[in-house]
């Protein structure tokens, strides 16, 4: 529920800038709305990819259900919540200033503009596939 919240807020970012034609969110919220996205949709795919797991582990495993307990799925949780966490905070450790108001889009987005990225981009992209 919390990661539908920040996609919704997220998104509601997006109106207001797609209304306004033009930056008027400013350079904190623009650099929050550049790097929502990248916090937001891993860590929702990463639940629902751990929803889907454990109801299988339940169906085939009905006895050892019982095992399970409100504090290993709080574990669970909060692991997904760390992992998701990993791409924003390498976005801030290579380049934080670099997101900017895109004119196209008319959005703020990362730049991926640092020499970095031409070894780190295709290192996340194929961690993220898997």
């Amino acid at each position: 529920a919390v990661c539908d919240l920040i996609n919704s807020f997220n998104n509601c970012l997006s109106l207001v800038l797609l209304i306004s034609e033009r930056n008027i969110l400013g350079s904190f919220l623009c650099s929050v709305k550049g790097y929502l996205p990248y916090y937001s949709y891993p860590a929702s795919f990463y639940f629902t990819a751990a929803l889907s797991s454990i109801k299988l582990l339940i169906v085939q495993y009905p006895l050892h259900a019982r095992l399970w307990t409100k504090s290993k799925a709080h574990i669970v949780c909060g692991i997904i919540w760390i992992c998701s966490l990993a791409t924003p905070i390498l976005f801030l450790v290579i380049d934080k200033d670099d997101v900017q108001f895109n004119y196209l889009l008319y959005s703020c987005v990362y730049g991926f503009s640092a020499e970095a990225w031409t070894i780190w981009r295709p290192v996340l992209s194929s961690l993220a596939s898997v």
